[in-house]
């Protein structure tokens, strides 16, 4: 059975004075860094992106990338909804830490973002997303410029969030008229596209549908099968070719970005990081949305660095449990001075040695995620016929994945048998050692993570475009 967890209170009312960095780390830094680009692709997760050996080609600019790049195969989210997972990122804190557990949360503004952490390091920190109402909230503190969804690059205009053209288009002109190849940029762009309602350009739909043929549509259908997917579903089928169509069409209009930024000096002595901030169920486990469950399916994310040609060897890192948080600590130690302050211990690790081919002194060898949290929820969610009470939490290593519910039977899976988490061996007394240590890990983390922080709550306005983008029903 699952079990009820006290908050301990350990977080400090005030800015704790350790700082992120290690010196040992940072006497061996890589390049000097003068542009850094974070790309964030909403609802996308990585096993249907071909970089991460998915069959149909969905990512072919994201292909390249890899290949020149390091990519961390084993990389997770903290969250499976949107602004929880940014939050995360964006401080380096698990969500029981900053308190943003859903989308209509604020994320307190003592909480020091890397926006703020590299804008007082004397870069220039632009954002373009592509969906306002679920990244406000204080999210984006930090930007100097933030760019989000007119009326006049909405299509159809009534809609809430833009197309991934219309944001990176937005992005380019911006680049264009503001920025030099001898300025220092932290630009972060966030794409939208594989996100429901799914409607993918024809054109880019016809291309999925020519590759899926090219494949065999029945290879395609046993791996959606092999990924728990009811592929044997027609319109479940059509809703997951329209989903990889619309994969295709943001990695398209993300080259077109890295084309731009290249033509004009603003890839030298640079870096982009590109990951998502959840997946999608597409039908596993039942669900084909997110938020609601954390398996896999909403938490595995890409998570790709690059750097300027030739300055850092390719490699693909498959042996280590990475997570969202490790972002900015690692960016920390990569820009010269830099250094973020944070209320409460930062949970991430920087992955420097990881790009530098190096082995870490101290390795972090679990990644956690916690579902959306809903306070005293209203009568029209109770009466959801999908909502269920109380809290989840996941934690894994390579080989096991433990979930904890609080309002019931709690789960194991063996991911290194069972990766899709189709054959639950909590009750397996072969597996019960392993899964009793990843569940007292998991307790004693809550317990020294947990905070009762009061969190405040967006607008009325911005909870209306919540509820229109079919996050609040």
């Amino acid at each position: 059975m699952g079990v009820r967890l006290v908050p301990l209170v350990v977080l400090l009312a005030a800015v704790l004075s350790g700082c992120v960095g290690d010196p040992q780390v940072a006497s061996r830094r890589l390049p000097p860094l003068e542009h850094i680009v974070l790309v964030t692709i909403d609802t996308l997760r990585a096993d249907h992106t071909s970089a991460y050996g998915y069959p149909v080609q969905t990512t072919p600019w994201l292909d390249e990338l890899a290949a020149r790049g390091i990519v961390f195969r084993r990389a997770y989210a903290q969250s499976a909804t949107t602004k929880p997972s940014h939050a995360s990122l964006f401080t380096g804190l698990y969500p029981v830490q900053h308190g943003v557990q859903n989308n209509i949360d604020v994320l307190d503004h003592k909480f020091e973002t890397l926006a703020e952490m590299l804008r007082g390091q004397g870069y220039r920190t632009a954002a373009f997303v592509s969906a306002d109402a679920p990244l406000g909230g204080n999210v984006g503190q930090g930007f100097e410029h933030w760019d989000q969804p007119q009326l006049d690059d909405r299509q159809p205009p009534t809609s809430l969030y833009r197309s991934a053209g219309a944001t990176v288009g937005r992005a380019i002109d911006w680049l264009q008229s503001n920025v030099s190849p001898d300025e220092k940029l932290f630009l972060w762009v966030h794409v939208y596209d594989p996100h429901r309602p799914m409607n993918p350009p024809p054109e880019h739909r016809r291309e999925v549908e020519r590759l899926i043929r090219a494949l065999g549509r029945q290879r395609h259908v046993e791996t959606l099968l092999a990924q728990d997917i009811p592929a044997d579903d027609p319109r479940g089928y059509d809703r997951v070719v329209d989903y990889d169509a619309e994969i295709r069409y943001a990695d398209t209009e993300l080259q077109r970005l890295y084309r731009s930024m290249d033509a004009a000096g603003l890839n030298g002595d640079g870096l982009w990081i590109v990951t998502a901030d959840h997946g999608q169920g597409l039908g596993a486990h039942g669900r084909f949305g997110h938020s609601l469950q954390i398996y896999n399916a909403q938490l595995h994310v890409p998570l790709v660095f690059w750097f300027t040609e030739g300055t850092v060897p390719a490699r693909d890192i498959g042996d280590q449990v990475v997570e969202l948080v490790d972002i900015l600590p690692t960016i920390a130690d990569l820009v010269e001075g830099a250094e973020v302050r944070q209320i409460g211990p930062i949970r991430g690790r920087s992955l420097l040695p990881f790009l530098r081919g190096e082995s870490p002194r101290q390795s972090k060898h679990f990644a956690y995620a916690e579902r959306s949290r809903y306070v005293n929820p209203s009568p029209a969610r109770l009466a959801k016929p999908n909502h269920e009470p109380g809290s989840r939490y996941a934690y894994q290593d390579l080989e096991y994945m433990y979930l904890l519910f609080t309002e019931g039977p709690d789960e194991l899976y063996h991911l290194s048998s069972d990766p899709y988490e189709i054959d639950n061996v909590i009750d397996d007394p072969a597996h019960a050692e392993h899964g009793a240590q990843l569940r007292e890990l998991l307790i004693a983390m809550l317990e020294e993570t947990t905070t009762d922080r009061t969190v405040g709550t967006v607008s009325e306005e911005e909870i209306e475009r919540l509820r229109a983008l079919g996050y609040i029903q």
